[in-house]
């Protein structure tokens, strides 16, 4: 714990002294500008390098879970075709008696 407060007491002066050096540059500094410029960069640089590329990734992933759900409802339908043809095979249906008995 001491090491991180050291750390955290080293980080916190060299801020303090680089604020001294730069008084009249951190008094003119405006926040909600430079997260406009941060916003406006990012979105360039997104656009530029990541937009396509994310969405080709995006189809690929959700082409595959399709994939999936298919085969998963394939599954669960032969598995129904099974069930029904050993239900048929043994003569009930579905209440535990056979056809032929009029209740």
């Amino acid at each position: 714990m001491i090491f991180y407060s050291l750390i955290f007491v080293l980080s916190t002066g060299g801020v303090i002294t680089i604020i001294r050096r730069n008084r009249e540059e951190f008094e003119s500094f405006n926040f909600a500008d430079f997260m406009d410029r941060a916003v406006s960069e990012a979105r360039g640089f997104w656009h530029e390098n990541f937009h396509e590329s994310f969405f080709l990734f995006l189809e690929k992933r959700i082409r595959n879970v399709r994939v999936f759900f298919l085969k998963a409802e394939s599954k669960l339908l032969r598995a129904s075709a099974r069930i029904r043809g050993i239900k048929e095979k043994n003569g009930t249906n579905g209440n535990g008696t056979n056809g032929s008995e009029n209740h």
